[in-house]
């Protein structure tokens, strides 16, 4: 219901500014034929008194057709004058109501939307608060942003292959969800195609093995073996970090706005850019959840929290790639999720992934 009213919020505001436009040309049409019919009816009267001087034999032939051709002249000055003054405040007004369309300045005394969704240049994003701003303000900004990706285990910190099959985990259930709170600064001038990124982020890695495994804690070790309880249903390993991402973003084709004078990289216009960044973080929680059905086909469930077996702390990092909205990414852990008391074949983490949403406040 809120994305509805959103989407109609937002039509009424172009079809608005569309009323607008259409009210400027008419007005500026109706200016011009006023302005044609007023001086052709005073180069006519002119022209009449030539015409009389003529027939009553006050001037020559010659000396008519060279007063005409000046009072012609005349006219058309003035009219070309006048509509070219004219042109000027039309453009200037079209150009002021473009502007406030698109960076929401206050309109005729209104105030711009204060919550905006697009599907444009940073994919499902919603803007709060977004009144009267400049371009520099779009890229210095403050935003919470979603982000999936699909998670695996390789065997050492150098491998970058997403798709292990040794890893003895579910490749396309294996999943990492991330939520930042992050700050993005233009580094240099307003035409700077260099923009750093900070954040504060929540992230859940989820790790299924393969079935029917399942992760087993005996005393301070941690392995997997095979299910002997019943007709599993669902395993899996939860790790919930708080990290914080650092990541320098380079622009590669940058697109400029006017405003106010001045040249900006306007970040709502679609360019391509690439990331690479890194990140540090905390394990807060680390719990495994198993779900199967018994003997008598009963619905059982447990889970417990690991105190062994998982490091405490997380470093990697991050290479992003992006066109308009659409921005993948790969993750790589650099130091091992698992530790010593771990029995497992692969230990360091890595992911490839999709930003789906943004907050821009």
């Amino acid at each position: 219901m809120k994305v509805k009213i959103l989407l109609l919020a937002m039509l009424s505001s172009f079809a608005t500014a569309q009323t607008t436009l259409d009210n400027q040309m008419k007005s500026y049409t109706e200016k011009v034929n006023s302005i044609v019919s007023t001086e052709k009816a005073n180069m006519k009267a002119e022209t009449d008194k030539i015409d009389e001087a003529f027939n009553s034999g006050k001037i020559t032939k010659a000396e008519q057709i060279a007063q005409k051709d000046a009072v012609s002249k005349k006219y058309e000055t003035i009219i070309n004058d006048k509509i070219e003054n004219e042109r000027q405040q039309f453009e200037n007004i079209t150009k002021e109501t473009v502007r406030e369309s698109i960076y929401e300045k206050p309109f005729n005394g209104k105030k711009a939307s204060q919550t905006e969704l697009s599907l444009g240049g940073k994919g499902l994003s919603i803007s709060i608060n977004k009144n009267d701003k400049s371009p520099e303000q779009y890229i210095n900004t403050s935003a919470l942003n979603v982000a999936y990706a699909f998670a695996n285990l390789t065997k050492d910190k150098g491998s970058f292959n997403p798709f292990e099959n040794d890893s003895e985990m579910r490749i396309g259930n294996s999943h990492s969800v991330e939520v930042q709170f992050r700050k993005d600064k233009q580094l240099g001038s307003f035409t700077s195609p260099w923009v750093l990124r900070y954040a504060l982020a929540y992230r859940t890695d989820t790790y299924m093995p393969k079935r029917p495994q399942v992760f087993v804690r005996d005393n301070s070790q941690l392995y997997l073996e095979d299910f002997q309880e019943g007709n599993l249903k669902r395993s899996k390993l939860r790790n919930v970090y708080l990290t914080l991402p650092i990541e320098f973003q380079f622009y590669l084709n940058p697109k400029y706005t006017e405003y106010d004078g001045k040249q900006y990289l306007d970040v709502r216009k679609k360019m391509w850019k690439v990331g690479l960044g890194a990140y540090a973080g905390i394990n807060t929680r680390s719990i495994v959840k198993v779900k199967f059905h018994n003997e008598n086909d009963k619905f059982k469930k447990y889970d417990y929290t690991l105190d062994d077996g998982v490091n405490a702390f997380l470093f990697g990092g991050k290479f992003s790639l992006g066109y308009g909205g659409v921005n993948l990414f790969i993750k790589k852990d650099f130091t091992p999720i698992f530790n010593n008391k771990a029995n497992l074949p692969n230990k360091n983490g890595i992911q490839i992934g999709i930003e789906i949403a943004n907050i821009d406040f």
